[in-house]
């Protein structure tokens, strides 16, 4: 069982820093007692270790409680029609140099850069009782990956930024601007100090090792040879930093854990644990399967979730995909000539049998409390499915609930498959509908853990991942791909497809940076950093973005319900520097990216 004194340092350490900031009157005094300066700020090993800590509390937010990064406005993922009538992420137009999406990001990386700086001076004063030099080994190790980590991902998001190695007690006005070239590689030093200085694996669930670290060495070296006519050493950086992290962290290919084992387990909510009709894949996104200490060799990197932690001390101990990423099924209406009188308007609307299914219109059955503040685009619900592609176990009944029954006792249809055929077309109703992936709402009340305490099925309290050894191998095949070694590239994609079962499996003339892009899909959807993988590969990412985004290209999911009437993207590759950035920066020049 893993440990749970992760989560509540963080959780604690979240209340520490609203606590210690309420005494205004203290703050405003003429003398106060105590002045913290770098030198006496660290005088204690907890001291360096809270500032840690707060690197981790930072970066989980962007994993787990925002999704932009996860692909708002891609080729993946937006709005629906009903909540933004067509005005969704991917409406570019409304993109500029002040827009809050792409700034956002550019500020919490320079602010995770900032803590890491922070964090490297408390690390450097000398004199620190450290406990071993194991110890202090991964705390350097853990504060350089943070700030590689915040430069790789505003190298490929932004290109070339300003480089800071040191925190800044005065203020500065007059940041040069790096190259792209040279963000990734100032990023690769980091990267690489890190993973001389961290354990094989997680010393607590939660904590970074070599394996997340060598991880995002493949991907480093993998974005400079993109910028670099794919330079050949990069490629071969980035291979063999690839194979180490696959000599660590192996793909899990049979069942395993809480729910693979007939009779095992422990019932909760009146729900078995064993799920007979499981996978592998579904597995590996069940409640105390996700750590590597669990026995999943899979997971690079994960962050920490748990009830009972959440229920003492609140925080953002939770992942909210249930109703933020699930339909709304209860709105969906019949067509006129399959409507009933006695019925309710729609297969999943009312007249349930709450013993059937509890929680009745908002079950477990139906995705949860979804309220659909986001949507799948058709490419992630049919396009990478289509004919040879469809025989996938990713893409089995227990890990994509597309078809659903009538749940309606008093419609004729109860109990029966509701065809799609069966559904209003005509009304923006339909845009609330779409399957609904396991992963990221659990398929029955075994995975919502805060029934007993009111809960609706709106939140999850299971860990989530960071990173997994899957997408290591998708970083890998690109690198054989881009180095011209296509045989090697179907070789590493058929590693996922083997494990998937599936019959179609990929050939050398298969392989395109958009076969990559739609294994991604398959494998990584909810879970990767697509806006960093797009713009990473350049105007292969953006080809990608115009040819599926939910508004720029056709969504024959809904039926033409809307029409996708956007503009493509022609003139960026890059999010734009954001404008107060140029602004302040008074003392120096920095340059806006093309297009912006």
């Amino acid at each position: 069982m893993k440990t749970k004194k992760y989560i509540f340092i963080a959780a604690a350490a979240s209340m520490l820093g609203m606590t210690t900031s309420c005494d205004d009157e203290g703050f405003l005094t003429e003398k106060p007692k105590t002045i913290y300066t770098t030198d006496n700020s660290y005088e204690t090993i907890d001291q360096v270790k809270a500032c840690i800590t707060n690197l981790y509390i930072h970066i989980r937010y962007w994993y787990q409680q925002d999704y932009f990064l996860k692909g708002l406005g891609t080729d993946v993922l937006d709005t629906p029609y009903f909540r933004s009538t067509g005005n969704g992420y991917c409406n570019f137009a409304n993109w500029s140099s002040t827009n809050s999406n792409s700034n956002k990001i550019y500020d919490a990386m320079f602010q995770m850069v900032n803590y890491a700086n922070q964090s490297l001076e408390g690390y450097n004063k000398e004199g620190l009782p450290w406990e071993s030099e194991a110890q202090r080994n991964e705390a350097y190790g853990e504060i350089m990956f943070f700030r590689g980590y915040g430069y790789l991902t505003m190298g490929e998001l932004f290109g070339g930024v300003p480089l800071v190695d040191q925190f800044y007690q005065t203020l500065k006005l007059d940041f040069v601007r790096s190259s792209r070239e040279e963000t990734y590689n100032f990023a690769i030093t980091d990267l690489e100090a890190a993973a001389a200085a961290l354990p094989d694996y997680p010393s607590e669930a939660g904590r970074v090792s070599k394996g997340v670290a060598y991880h995002f060495l493949a991907e480093a070296y993998l974005a400079l040879a993109t910028i670099k006519s794919n330079d050949a050493e990069c490629l071969r950086k980035s291979i063999e930093y690839a194979d180490k992290v696959m000599a660590l962290h192996p793909l899990m290919t049979e069942r395993f854990g809480t729910r693979s084992i007939p009779g095992g387990g422990t019932t909760k909510n009146g729900v078995a644990a064993y799920y007979e009709d499981g996978n592998v894949f579904f597995d590996l996104f069940q409640e105390g399967n996700y750590d590597y200490a669990e026995g999943n060799t899979e997971a690079l990197w994960t962050l920490q979730n748990d009830y009972t932690v959440y229920h003492e001390y609140g925080g953002n101990n939770f992942v909210g995909y249930p109703r933020e990423m699930s339909p709304v099924l209860r709105d969906v209406v019949w067509k006129a000539e399959y409507a009933e009188a006695g019925a309710a308007a729609g297969p999943w609307a009312g007249n349930i049998d709450e013993s059937i299914y509890p929680g009745g219109n908002v079950s477990a059955y139906v995705g949860g409390r979804g309220v659909a503040n986001m949507a799948p685009t058709t490419y992630v619900i049919s396009d990478v499915w289509e004919g040879d592609y469809e025989d996938d176990i990713r893409n089995a009944p227990c890990n994509i609930r597309r078809q659903f029954v009538c749940m309606d006792t008093k419609h004729s249809m109860y109990g029966k498959p509701v065809p799609y055929e069966m559904l209003d077309y005509n009304t923006q109703k339909i845009t609330e509908f779409f399957p609904v992936w396991t992963k990221l709402a659990p398929i029955d009340d075994w995975g919502y853990d805060d029934l007993a305490d009111g809960g609706n099925r709106s939140n999850m309290y299971c860990d989530q991942y960071a990173h997994r050894s899957a997408e290591t191998l998708l970083l890998r095949a690109e690198a054989n791909l881009r180095a011209g070694d296509k045989g090697a590239a179907a070789t590493d994609i058929n590693k996922l497809r083997n494990r998937a079962q599936c019959t179609k499996l990929a050939t050398a003339d298969d392989m395109t940076l958009q076969y990559i892009l739609d294994e991604r899909v398959r494998e990584l959807f909810g879970e990767e950093r697509r806006w960093v993988t797009l713009l990473r590969m350049g105007n292969d990412g953006i080809e990608s973005l115009n040819s599926h985004a939910m508004y720029i290209a056709d969504q024959p999911f809904w039926g033409g319900y809307f029409k996708s009437d956007k503009a493509k993207v022609t003139k960026w590759n890059l999010f734009p520097i954001p404008q107060t950035v140029i602004d302040t920066n008074t003392g120096a020049v920095i340059e806006q990216n093309e297009g912006w």
